[in-house]
């Protein structure tokens, strides 16, 4: 059958078509238990379940199986949560020990509605989906995919008043984690995305207007109260993070509907920790408190394996930042590669919470820093900042971090070492080595 909206073709023949089986939109309908039904039919022929447009209500979780792949139309086939709490429904399976594979979740407008799929999960694709009007705790997230690698590509992550709480969550995926072409941001936003985004997203997002002209969703323009964008806590393994268009509210606290207060604090636009070989590539970055707030920024803690390279940054900073409040082989910050960003009014920054003494010290190696165009900071601030003293000597290396206005070296702090560029392209891993001719996507 033709999605009319944009000409695109469904094959029935890989899913069972919903109203076949007493599965129709705008019938006002609680349609949980019908959806769990067909879930065991969809499991059986190993067949997915495709939704016309529409609007679907459901009442409680929705616990998929294996085979369970999900998906709408390009027209608008949005699945409303309705539970009698009022906090969104919940698609997908969190018990640790369930087996799931072999599902997509594709095209669908989860308004008032979450995924999360945790344990032992695999082969799941997220793809081209909006999510919306989310009610939850603030540390819960709108997706969260954890454990082994998935495929996370082209959605749509906003949060509007009232609505805070966190975008995108992952732990301890297995290689091969993708996360790629997400917008997360207002309605403002939307134009600038673009360069980042493909030719489904921007579909999704379109869509998603004409929904709300249409009265048949509702939202404000204004969709950035996130407490974070990005959460992955631990252990997080060769995972790659390009094209992604990550802007939020730049509002030290988020307004609460249970106090009326604006007291919800802030955490990072991004939040990563413990991780092993994470590609963070050509996204776009902006939004959150300023510097001064020590919420807010690209946070990178004890861990190894960074390569963040390409990047648009504005008004927002990197910032490796090691603690010694965990296990003491993670008081590390090594081979981190930080070249080729464009950092509009921001900086690299690095700080830890103890000085390096005899009884403890961070383990730095391969700390280098090249590449990076920096404008309007003015000449004279350093804008790429180390420790003080470190007992990994000659492991912090910059080079020909220059400002775009004036072409002069950006000042330095701490023990970084001014070092031949053709050096530190030629300590670079394989890994990192193929990523040295990416160069930012502009607005």
């Amino acid at each position: 059958m033709k999605d009319l909206n944009i000409g695109l073709t469904v094959n029935l023949k890989d899913y069972i078509y919903g109203p076949d089986a007493g599965i129709n939109p705008d019938t006002g309908e609680d349609l949980t238990e019908k959806l769990t039904a067909l879930l065991d039919v969809s499991n059986s022929a190993k067949k997915g379940i495709f939704f016309p447009p529409g609007v679907y209500l459901f009442s409680n979780d929705v616990i998929m199986k294996s085979y369970n792949s999900l998906k709408g139309s390009f027209s608008g086939t949005v699945f409303r949560g309705i539970s009698d709490s009022g906090n969104a429904v919940m698609f997908g399976d969190c018990t640790y020990v369930n087996t799931v594979t072999t599902l997509s979740i594709e095209n669908i407008i989860f308004d008032n509605a979450i995924v999360n799929f945790y344990g032992r999960k695999t082969n799941i694709s997220i793809s081209h989906n909006v999510f919306i009007n989310t009610i939850t705790s603030t540390d819960v997230a709108q997706l969260t995919c954890s454990t082994h690698p998935y495929i996370i590509k082209g959605n749509v992550f906003m949060r509007g008043r009232g609505y805070a709480g966190v975008g995108l969550s992952t732990y301890g995926n297995a290689p091969g984690l993708v996360i790629e072409q997400n917008f997360l941001g207002s309605v403002v936003d939307i134009d600038t995305a673009k360069p980042w985004l493909d030719d489904e997203t921007q579909v999704m997002l379109a869509i998603l207007l004409k929904l709300r002209k249409a009265g048949s969703i509702s939202f404000d323009d204004v969709q950035g109260d996130f407490v974070a964008g990005w959460y992955s806590t631990s252990n997080l393994k060769k995972a790659l993070f390009r094209k992604n268009f990550f802007v939020g509210s730049q509002e030290m606290y988020l307004f609460n509907p249970a106090t009326g207060k604006e007291d919800i604090s802030r955490d990072h636009n991004i939040y990563i920790k413990q991780y092993d070989q994470v590609e963070v590539v050509q996204n776009y970055f902006g939004g959150w408190p300023c510097d001064d707030n020590p919420s807010g920024q690209l946070k990178f803690r004890n861990a190894k394996g960074l390569i963040f390279a390409g990047n648009y940054l504005q008004g927002i900073s990197f910032n490796a930042r090691p603690y010694d409040d965990v296990n003491n082989v993670w008081w590390i910050m090594q081979d981190t590669y930080i070249f080729n960003n464009y950092i509009n009014n921001g900086m690299v920054s690095y700080w830890q919470n103890f000085g390096d003494s005899g009884e403890k010290s961070i383990r730095i190696l391969n700390y280098l820093v090249f590449s990076n165009e920096f404008i309007n900071c003015g000449g004279s601030k350093a804008l790429i900042s180390s420790p003080s003293r470190t007992f990994s000597p000659n492991q912090f290396l910059c080079a020909e971090n220059r400002f775009i206005d004036t072409g002069k070296l950006v000042p330095t702090i701490g023990v970084f070492v001014e070092t031949d560029i053709n050096t530190l392209r030629g300590m670079l891993p394989e890994y990192a080595y193929k990523y040295l001719e990416v160069k930012p996507i502009m607005p």
